[in-house]
């Protein structure tokens, strides 16, 4: 078996629904992620074979929003492209099936991550294709709908959430005491330049609108005859039509130039002010229960893509590894019960490597709720402080399809910060799935 290196990373700062990155369709922000980790990989484009990159929301989106990514991004028409959708572990799914495909020897070089923008959702009519007879239709929100709406039990996740976080008697104290936290640390690792090798800067066109302002266009992708055929023969003798050449230019979403912009530099939602006073008089969403706007993440925009490649690949090109995707767990359970899985996802990969918690340096669970954080330390017998040290989605944000891969980028870069060790990124699902991914940094 191969093994699988990451050789870059990058994310786009997280925006608040109908906020700063609301006129950015998904497919723009996950080239934005997808440009600057070939860049920060240091490798040619060209080489690229296969993305693979997360996203729940995609009525609406246009065919396999990952090819529309990559072409954005400037890779060549020779990249295959796939759309991945596991609800909020999409961005972990996509690097882990694309880490199964380099280990399995059918890519050597590829990228993966995951991207959504929950601003663009759009409402859905389902019944009229073949028309109303009589009667109202109603509006669905797809939003809610394709991403957080339980399809087994009919209720929103986060009633859900409420429900089973009292069941398993996650105080609303220790929930808003969390959330704090979270966004305490993410406030105080954005001042201390700890997302500097994750976030790429985004200046938004004030002007044209869904466009990015950039120094210059993305380094163009060449194209590759895949290095498996042997060659080139009749099979490859093609050239397109002047009709259906794809101008570059006017295709990408990026402009050059002196044009206005606003900068987005830093996850919008977080909360320099947070207090666990003002935390403790947010009315709780349901009636009976602890879960509230405070203690669980917003609505979001954003994505995060890493380079993946074959750790011999990488060094017969002089590629320096960033860290390895080790392996990858994941479980089903009841669909309510989310706030169980990561940490079972966790200790199913744990099992597998002879690990206790205690062996693992960096820990990040995506704060789904507090409450899943908070269930996922108190079973795996770890400290909740040990837990998302950078914060995490109550204040960063939680663009479903893009978190996977923002916290296991995340793990990456706590561990290089503290000169290597062993790390776990776990997050659930809808549906009742957990996923998580172990990742060593030398």
């Amino acid at each position: 078996m191969n093994s699988t290196v990451v050789l870059g990373y990058a994310r786009t700062p997280f925006g608040k629904l109908g906020g700063a990155l609301a006129s950015l369709p998904a497919t723009t922000l996950g080239a934005a992620a997808l440009a600057k980790a070939i860049e920060r990989a240091g490798i040619d484009p060209s080489d690229v074979e296969h993305i693979v990159l997360g996203q729940v929301l995609q009525a609406g989106a246009g065919q396999n929003p990952a090819r529309q990514a990559l072409f954005k991004a400037g890779l060549a028409k020779t990249v295959t492209a796939e759309t991945v959708n596991k609800v909020c572990a999409s961005g972990m799914l996509a690097i882990a099936s694309t880490m199964r495909l380099i280990d399995a020897g059918a890519l050597r070089l590829a990228g993966a991550g995951g991207m959504e923008s929950m601003s663009n959702a759009p409402y859905l009519l389902k019944e009229a294709r073949f028309g109303y007879r009589f009667g109202d239709g109603a509006l669905v929100d797809a939003m809610i709908y394709d991403g957080l709406w339980d399809q087994y039990f009919p209720m929103t996740m986060s009633t859900q959430g409420a429900i089973v976080a009292n069941e398993l008697k996650v105080s609303r104290d220790e929930q808003d005491r969390f959330a704090y936290e979270s966004h305490r640390r993410a406030h105080e690792a954005h001042e201390a330049g700890n997302f500097a090798d994750e976030i790429v800067p985004l200046r938004v066109a004030s002007k044209a609108k869904g466009k990015l302002v950039v120094d210059a266009l993305p380094k163009r992708g060449e194209v590759r005859i895949p290095a498996t055929v042997g060659g080139r023969n009749n099979v490859w003798d093609h050239q397109p039509s002047e009709r259906f050449t794809l101008d570059y230019e006017r295709y990408a979403p990026f402009i050059t130039g002196d044009a206005p912009y606003t900068l987005v530099e830093r996850d919008e939602a977080v909360r320099p002010d947070a207090s666990l006073e003002a935390l403790g008089k947010l009315k709780p969403l349901e009636a009976d229960g602890t879960v509230t706007a405070g203690n669980a993440p917003g609505v979001n925009d954003g994505a995060a893509a890493l380079i993946l490649a074959d750790a011999r690949y990488a060094k017969e090109r002089g590629n320096e590894p960033l860290a390895t995707i080790v392996d990858h767990a994941t479980v089903a359970w009841d669909s309510p019960y989310i706030a169980l899985t990561p940490a079972m996802a966790a200790q199913k990969l744990m099992d597998a490597h002879g690990l206790s918690p205690n062996d693992v340096h960096i820990w990040e669970v995506n704060e789904a709720f507090a409450s899943v954080a908070l269930s996922s330390a108190r079973n795996l017998g770890l400290d909740a402080e040990r837990i998302n040290r950078y914060g995490g989605a109550v204040a960063m944000g939680h663009p479903i399809g893009a978190s996977g891969a923002r916290i296991t980028a995340t793990v990456i870069n706590q561990l290089r910060k503290r000169g290597g060790g062993l790390g776990i990124a776990a997050i659930c699902s809808g549906g009742g799935q957990g996923d998580a991914l172990l990742i060593r940094v030398e």
